[in-house]
């Protein structure tokens, strides 16, 4: 049963890969647009050098990096080139001639473009092709990759009720040996796809540019929490569907419906003024700490008692750092996948 199950997860994988690299060959034709409109940018800027009356300067700054401006006295442009070699260039152009109807942010990898909304004087674009790119940010997107593969795997004792129970019962293992030996290989793919995750961001960004990575003082903890959020989910459904013999996918549409609605049903009914429905709103919202989802934000000092007053009642007695929600979900894990074994030891086929 458990080679069946190697099996689900190296299909789940195998779709995963094919997915992604559908998305990396829009990521390198968006590269070979980009390009273009770079090699565009370095022409308008080579021009504006030789630009009569334009005045051209370099500085050498105290880190080694080279600085030039460009002042065009005729159309009043300036631009600020600081070359820092293996780490990347900061461009500023501003001027008159440049017009931005609003302001805008925008960073793929470490390339991040900052417009600037255009005044009477002009605006001003700024290119910076080495900013950081936090770890947490990786880990982010590779948990709720990895939440989609718990999603698709959750509920073998489900799909054993419902196919070969009587086969499994057979085997010379034990119910909880069988059960446990599922659970690892779910959680294994659910890894591999968190790996897989951080492997095509990387090389995707690197398209564009070498990615520079930032790792704080908090990504240890938010990688905890990344990891612990999928299981705590793979868990919950699982425990939701151990008895059942038909009907998982209902389980898990249902509890993706849940888990996304109750918490702002909580939010919404703990504003009411009528006594009642307030107090539903707080028993709401102590029902939601059962839910994975809500535990899943990567400020390491905002819990959600922060932004959503419902959560406050919840939160009030629980530390909101990352590592303290990590071992939340762990703790979740664990009673959900308790729940599943108890499930599992009282079938009968």
């Amino acid at each position: 049963m458990v080679y069946v199950e190697w099996l689900r997860v190296r299909n789940c994988l195998r779709i995963l890969a094919i997915v992604f690299g559908v998305l990396f060959l829009g990521a390198a034709i968006t590269r070979v647009a980009v390009n273009a409109q770079m090699d565009q940018t370095q022409a308008w800027v080579a021009r504006e050098i030789v630009k009569p009356g334009a005045r051209v300067s370099h500085e050498r700054l105290s880190d080694g990096a080279t600085r030039t401006t460009v002042d065009v006295p005729s159309d009043g442009d300036h631009i600020v080139i600081v070359d820092r070699g293996w780490h990347g260039k900061a461009i500023t152009i501003s001027g008159p001639g440049i017009t931005n109807d609003r302001n805008a942010n925008v960073q793929i990898g470490s390339v991040r473009v900052h417009a600037v909304r255009s005044t009477p004087q002009g605006g001003s674009i700024e290119v910076e092709t080495d900013e950081a790119v936090s770890a947490r940010v990786l880990l982010l997107f590779s948990s709720f990759v990895a939440l989609i593969v718990g999603t698709f795997l959750a509920g073998p004792l489900a799909k054993e009720n419902g196919n070969h129970l009587e086969i499994a019962w057979t085997k010379p293992i034990g119910r909880e040996r069988l059960a446990l030996g599922l659970f690892a290989v779910d959680a294994v793919g659910m890894l591999a796809g968190m790996a897989m995750t951080v492997v095509f961001l990387v090389i995707s960004t690197a398209l564009f540019e070498l990615p520079r990575i930032v790792v704080d003082s908090q990504t240890l903890a938010v990688l905890a929490l990344s990891v612990f959020m999928p299981f705590a989910w793979y868990a919950l459904l699982t425990a939701a569907s151990a008895s059942l013999k038909r009907g998982l996918g209902a389980v898990v549409g249902l509890g993706w419906l849940a888990a996304l609605i109750l918490p702002g049903i909580a939010v919404g009914l703990s504003h009411a003024e009528m006594p009642f429905f307030h107090a539903a709103g707080i028993a709401l919202s102590y029902l939601s700490l059962l839910d994975p989802l809500v535990y899943m934000h990567l400020s390491a000092s905002a819990a959600p008692g922060d932004v959503n007053p419902a959560f406050g009642y919840m939160f009030g007695a629980l530390s909101s750092t990352a590592m303290a929600r990590a071992a939340i979900l762990l703790a979740l894990t664990i009673l959900y996948s308790a729940l599943s074994l108890v499930q599992w030891r009282r079938l009968e086929a």
